[in-house]
């Protein structure tokens, strides 16, 4: 089997003094990421093999200035990790030699969607709903490699409303970007991260999905918000580390509708 590649997430510049081997950085875009408190200049990003990571539903103005950014980029950049799919559209249009990588984990379930993507991208993130049967299924007959999940905050919700700026204004509270939530009923933790552009609800448990290994993965993905660097180095190493995480839906199926006897 094939050295083990990674692909994370610049949260902070700590993580660039990472000498795992095997790295390639995704950098978080000013004006065209959100759920992350620093982001960078597209202008400004030129480490070789590197990724953008444009995590942001884009609307009309925002294709626009994408389409006229993007004609300044860096040649170094390897490619570009994305949600809205309007960037591929651009891409092509300007003619840009750029691996494309989709990043809207909740539409990639099955191996049938998989396939009709990959019919217009190089990759794409399996998502974090299915289970570890379902994911070696997908990679089974995935036409190209993938990028799996491998260690990270789980993305719960986005909302392209500022959620935090509008409670804390309403009830006059000093205005913070990023907060934590407990969900009254369950007690459960959501770390909220905000910009103009919107709000990112993460789940407070790290999913830890680092026993995936198989022949077709391209990249192991992680967002190391919230991870010091040498915590992060124990990941990557595959190292016991004692913070809260937990296996997601790895080994427990979600239910998207109840049985039909719950319905009694």
């Amino acid at each position: 089997m094939m050295e083990r590649q990674f692909l994370i997430v610049v949260t902070n510049e700590e993580i660039l003094k990472l000498k795992v081997k095997k790295i390639n950085f995704l950098f978080p875009v000013k004006d065209f990421s959100v759920g992350f408190l620093n982001t960078y200049k597209m202008e400004n990003i030129d480490r070789m093999d590197s990724y953008l990571y444009m995590n942001r539903i884009l609307d009309c103005e925002g294709i626009k200035k994408l389409e006229e950014e993007l004609k300044k980029i860096n040649k170094n950049i390897k490619g570009i990790c994305f949600t809205d799919l309007g960037v591929i559209q651009i891409v092509k249009k300007l003619g840009l030699s750029l691996e494309l990588i989709y990043m809207q984990s909740h539409n990639t379930t099955n191996a049938s969607s998989i396939n009709y993507y990959l019919d217009y991208v190089d990759s794409l993130l399996i998502s974090t709903d299915i289970t570890k049967k379902e994911m070696i299924s997908i990679l089974n007959q995935a036409k190209k490699p993938l990028v799996v999940p491998f260690f990270s905050l789980a993305e719960a919700l986005y909302s392209r409303r500022t959620l935090l700026k509008n409670y804390q204004k309403h009830f006059n509270l000093l205005e913070n970007q990023e907060e934590l939530l407990i969900e009254k009923g369950t007690k459960k933790e959501f770390l909220a991260v905000e910009n103009e552009f919107g709000t990112v609800l993460y789940a407070k448990k790290f999913i830890d999905y680092r026993d995936i290994e198989h022949e077709n993965i391209l990249y192991s993905f992680l967002n190391p918000m919230h991870l010091s660097l040498k915590e992060l180095e124990k990941i990557l190493n595959k190292e016991e580390i004692s913070i809260d995480k937990d296996t997601g839906f790895l080994y427990q199926e979600t239910y998207y509708q109840l049985k039909e006897e719950d319905h009694e």
